[in-house]
């Protein structure tokens, strides 16, 4: 894993659903804005399992983010390395806890990830963006990713459209 001064990361299992709830449950509003509903009872049961077509679970990162020494979980960032090709890692999901947002915590997640994947031998790093969700564009594009065009998504019984970005790692 890696490390982040103050805040203790971790790999998610079974064992933390309820935490991943708890913190999907706080971070409703990103998730309405994002899917058009309200997380459902199971939305981090179902962010454990999902998988695109031809990963494995072992191909799967989620990581948790805790305050040292406390709880609950302010942050989850969701990987796949090796998709959608060789060498690539797509970021699936990122959200904060509404309160650690605008304090810098979400760089400092985002640039300790991106040291360890260089570290795991990636090359670069891919996501999608909702259209609508304008302050996670300017985010991800502040931090050196850049639009490399745009696609219909289907999740959640919602489409949408949705940018997709990726970053080099040199």
């Amino acid at each position: 894993m890696f490390a982040l001064e103050g805040y203790r990361v971790t790999k998610l299992g079974e064992a933390d659903v309820s935490a991943l709830q708890d913190l999907h449950e706080r971070c409703h509003v990103f998730l309405e804005l994002v899917y058009g509903r309200p997380p459902e009872p199971d939305s981090a049961a179902q962010l454990m399992a999902e998988l695109p077509e031809g990963r494995s679970a072992e191909d799967k990162f989620l990581f948790g983010l805790y305050p040292e020494g406390g709880q609950p979980m302010v942050g989850v960032l969701e990987s796949i390395r090796g998709f959608p090709e060789a060498g690539e890692w797509f970021i699936g999901f990122l959200v904060l806890d509404p309160v650690y947002r605008s304090s810098g915590l979400g760089t400092r997640f985002i640039q300790g990830f991106e040291a360890w994947v260089r570290g795991q031998g990636a090359t670069g790093l891919r996501l999608i963006v909702s259209e609508q969700n304008s302050r996670a564009t300017r985010f991800w594009q502040s931090r050196g990713y850049t639009v490399t065009g745009t696609a219909q998504h289907r999740a959640h019984g919602r489409e949408h459209t949705v940018l997709r970005m990726r970053k080099p790692l040199p």
